[in-house]
């Protein structure tokens, strides 16, 4: 959150000192400040760069797998003899905040054909009910590949 916000105020800075202020100078303020912050932290594992690419990656491959989820309901609604392979699956979770396992639980139930059911008492597997994919074990490398996108920005 602190290099949020040191990014917004880097990027008010040059807009108010180039004296550009249009939404052009503060983008441009603001990828200045991403690149200043990413060369201070540079070696850092966990950099707040590397997390925001996490992140739009996220985006951008859940938005793919929410496609691929609503053309497979769709087939499956629109088959004369539609199989729905209906699952309830147990994947073990390596996220451990509330945040990340709440996106998690948001993220699979969004999806066409999955709802999350709960959580184990001791927290390391969710349940969670598929139809679409003949394999149980396909169904829980879905869930394992959010949350594997959600470890990239989360952890």
């Amino acid at each position: 959150m602190i290099e949020l916000l040191a990014i917004v105020g880097l990027a008010l800075l040059w807009s108010v000192l180039s004296g550009t202020n249009t939404p052009f100078g503060l983008l441009v303020g603001a990828l200045l400040g991403l690149a200043l912050l990413s060369l201070i932290q540079r070696r850092q594992a966990r950099s707040f760069p590397r997390r925001l690419l996490a992140l739009i990656r996220f985006a951008f491959r859940f938005l793919g797998e929410l496609v691929v989820a609503n053309v497979t309901i769709a087939r499956l609604a629109v088959s004369p003899r539609p199989s729905y392979h209906p699952h309830i699956i147990a994947v073990p979770l390596r996220v451990e905040s509330d945040a990340a396992i709440s996106l998690l639980s948001g993220a699979i139930t969004v999806l066409p054909g999955t709802v999350a059911m709960g959580l184990s008492p001791d927290r390391t597997k969710l349940y969670a009910h598929t139809i679409g994919a003949a394999d149980p074990a396909a169904a829980r490398a879905g869930v394992v590949r959010i949350e594997t996108l959600i470890l990239g920005f989360m952890s």
